[in-house]
């Protein structure tokens, strides 16, 4: 009887937070009441799968114990966060073995589909169809700042989403001014490559910006 009880000591299912949209107090609070819980917990900060918007159980289907799902959809409803759906994976993926499940939670008062958008708008454009070479530099925290060549800055101010596809920079307090422009997503060949761009295409000519249209890729 008591090398039963070792074995089945031993035998805890391990917990991946995603702790993205989380505090790093909260990371710390759900982590020690999991390991209270008897879960082995491994925290990181990726990024969410576009098709999570909710807090979410993500499980192989070679879990060994599935009643895991239930007891540790209990403990997290018990910090606050009850889970609106269970998402087993149909593809190999080495994170999520059969003992161990994905924890993603989003607090109330974080919208995850803004938050994707954002991610998606903000980065480093190149400049296209204009006299001079320069980057458009949108960052996180909603500021942005127009570099040239020899990345001396040209214009800085804030940005923001007014209702997607649209995107407005404005110019500094002292300065004020508006600037809308039409974020365009477009799947194209480059070299071969096949790239999905992103244009950012003034809805009227800005001197400030030179004329510019400005574009991010990313390899598909």
């Amino acid at each position: 009887m008591i090398t039963l009880i070792l074995i089945i000591g031993c035998s805890h299912t391990q917990v991946h937070l995603y702790g993205k949209y989380l505090s790093e107090p909260e990371v710390e609070r759900i982590s020690r009441l999991l390991q209270e819980g008897e879960f082995l917990v491994d925290v990181n900060f990726l990024t969410f799968p576009e098709s999570i918007t909710r807090n979410s159980l993500v499980y192989s289907l070679m879990l060994k114990e599935p009643s895991e799902l239930t007891r540790l959809a209990k403990v997290a409803s018990n910090l606050g966060y009850d889970i609106h759906q269970e998402v087993p994976l149909f593809s190999n993926n080495h994170a999520f073995t059969h003992e161990s499940i994905g924890l993603f939670l989003i607090p109330t008062d974080i919208d995850v589909s803004a938050q994707y958008l954002l991610e998606s708008v903000f980065g480093t454009y190149q400049s296209k169809s204009c006299q001079s070479e320069t980057q458009l530099i949108l960052l996180e925290n909603k500021t942005y700042s127009l570099v040239n060549a020899k990345k001396d800055v040209l214009l800085s101010g804030g940005w923001k989403v007014t209702q997607y596809p649209y995107v407005q920079l404005s110019g500094a307090k002292n300065d004020p001014w508006v600037a809308p422009f039409e974020v365009a997503v477009t799947d194209e060949i480059e070299y071969g490559v096949a790239v999905s761009n992103t244009y950012l295409m003034p809805l009227s000519d800005y001197v400030r910006f030179d004329e510019c249209q400005f574009y991010k890729g990313e390899v598909q």
